[in-house]
């Protein structure tokens, strides 16, 4: 009887946990593919991002979120100079995983990272926003210039 009673509310407490829990599946990454996940953006923030590179592969990066695609940018040169990707803004509409998606084109680079984030506090040590960058390299060099992308957000005031 007392094997019963705990089989039975075991299955129950089961039951009822996984009711409640969503789980999102997190994307792999690969030596050629990294995914940024930002965190402390709410529902209206302005976002503002910059991408630039200097490396002579090409690569895709994609900022996202389960809901909409902010953008979607392209280097489809080899040139070995520095160029600016891209360079935009959006109001984050509140979708869950908002992230930053970046893919080499070549399978057998082996990706490396260099990161920063900050919050922006104002002089009254409020935090305004947010600042996040990321430096990938894609060789042995050790530049971190392969792709540089940087997105920064602040509450907008209507």
């Amino acid at each position: 009887m007392k094997i019963k009673f705990l089989s039975l509310t075991l299955a129950a407490l089961l039951a009822v946990g996984l009711i409640g829990i969503t789980i999102y599946a997190k994307e792999s990454d690969s030596n050629n593919k990294i995914t940024f996940y930002i965190k402390n953006l709410e529902k209206g923030d302005l976002m503002l991002w910059d991408v630039c590179s200097r490396c002579s592969n090409t690569f895709s990066v994609t900022i996202r979120d389960d809901d909409t695609i902010y953008k979607d940018i392209y280097k489809d040169t080899y040139k070995k100079e520095v160029d600016v990707l891209s360079y935009g803004s959006a109001h984050y509409k509140g979708g869950k995983n908002l992230r930053i998606e970046v893919e080499f084109d070549d399978s057998s680079v082996a990706l490396k990272k260099a990161q920063a984030s900050s919050a922006i506090k104002n002089e009254d040590n409020k935090t305004i926003g947010y600042i996040y960058t990321y430096n990938l390299e894609d060789a042995n060099d050790e530049d971190y210039n392969d792709a540089v992308i940087t997105l920064k957000s602040w509450k907008e005031h209507r």
